[in-house]
């Protein structure tokens, strides 16, 4: 069973009077364990379509399914679920909480589903150690560099466990070197851990080393094709 099904997805936004034609037509199918990269200029569709697949938003007309689950039959609680057991989340920006160190971020997941403070570090260490952190846990956010904050943000979004991770533009504001870190970062854990990974990128740093890689533009799929 397919972990992600599209079919004939739209999806519209109203602005006043005018209508944008965010997504026309969506037919996409993502199964477990995929690396995949959603590109394309901006305005094509990318973050629309990472919002619809984490449950942010429903489409307009279609059918989405997530793990067997239609998702427009889910109530916000329901989706809510989704997010925490199912998705993890890796931002453009990092999205840390500056008060917090290294460790308090990534365990912050897990003490809001409400683990004891003793699993929520366990798992948290655990976590960090596999981005090669485990000497910056203290640290804070401002204490780091960009990439050290992109692997925090790489560690919290795997704290859960989570079967999917979406990944808005992650290495847009990463030096090459740093990019390269990252992505073999990443490229090892869905190896590693079977974990569905989905980007939404212009970088072509990333693009080189996906498996598979899916063109928007326009709101509508493009292109599509496996690297070799």
């Amino acid at each position: 069973m397919a972990l992600i099904e599209m079919k004939n997805i739209t999806k519209d936004y109203h602005l006043g009077e005018t209508v944008v034609h965010a997504l026309r037509g969506i037919d996409l199918q993502i199964d477990k364990k995929e690396f995949v990269a959603i590109w394309g200029p901006s305005g094509s569709g990318k973050t629309t379509l990472l919002n619809l697949i984490s449950a942010i938003d429903e489409p307009t007309l279609g059918e989405l399914k997530i793990a067997g689950k239609d998702v427009r039959l889910l109530s916000d609680d329901e989706k809510s679920e989704h997010r925490n057991q199912t998705i993890g989340f890796i931002f453009q920006g990092f999205n840390l909480v500056p008060v917090l160190s290294a460790l308090e971020n990534v365990m912050l997941p897990l003490q809001i589903k409400g683990a004891s403070v003793k699993e929520a570090k366990k798992q948290a260490l655990m976590r960090l150690e596999e981005v090669g952190l485990s000497e910056l846990i203290h640290n804070r956010p401002a204490k780091m560099s960009g990439g050290q904050q992109q692997r925090v943000s790489i560690a919290r979004a795997l704290v859960n466990n989570p079967s999917v991770v979406i990944a808005d533009e992650p290495t847009a504001n990463l030096d090459s070197e740093t990019a390269r870190m990252i992505i073999k970062i990443m490229r090892e854990l869905n190896e590693k851990d079977g974990i569905t990974f989905i980007f939404s990128t212009h970088d072509q740093r990333l693009l080189d080393n996906v498996r598979r890689f899916v063109r928007l533009e326009d709101g509508r799929i493009v292109h599509g094709a496996v690297n070799t």
